[in-house]
């Protein structure tokens, strides 16, 4: 049997849910630069390739949106980086529909939204996982 371990403290649930955060957005960004370098292939394999990797692309788009508010809640229960977080929930959002749009209507503006909305999330997130460690340096009474 192994010792039982501690619930992370605010500041690690904070620092983990900004990692979750970054990593999907890495990962979004792979496919979708991947999708975007098969284009619209004409047949065989490529179809198949380039539908699997629309389908990961959308579903990380929706596992960001919950993340996104994930992070918001380990922001407020960890008392730093709920502006931030807020942000980043909004950016989320806003970048899932120009996501929309772009599938919707092709439009090259909306993927320029959503390249946009990528850079700034991640900053945002990066700066909520860089907060997480102020927390850690304040002395808790």
């Amino acid at each position: 049997m192994s010792a039982p371990t501690a619930a992370p403290g605010p500041s690690e649930s904070l620092r983990r849910r900004s990692r979750e955060a970054l990593t999907a957005l890495a990962v979004q960004f792979l496919l979708g630069m991947a999708a975007n370098l098969i284009g619209e292939p004409e047949g065989g394999f490529a179809v198949v390739v380039d539908w699997i990797i629309i389908i990961l692309h959308i579903l990380i788009a929706i596992g960001l949106v919950v993340v996104s508010i994930r992070v918001f809640s380990a922001a407020r229960r960890a008392g730093v980086g709920q502006r931030l977080a807020v942000w980043g929930i909004v950016v989320i959002a806003i970048t899932f529909l120009a996501g929309v749009g772009t599938m919707i209507s092709g439009s090259d503006w909306a993927s320029y939204v959503m390249a946009t909305g990528f850079l700034v999330a991640a900053a945002l997130y990066g700066a909520t996982f860089l907060a997480s460690y102020r927390l850690a340096e304040v002395p808790q009474a």
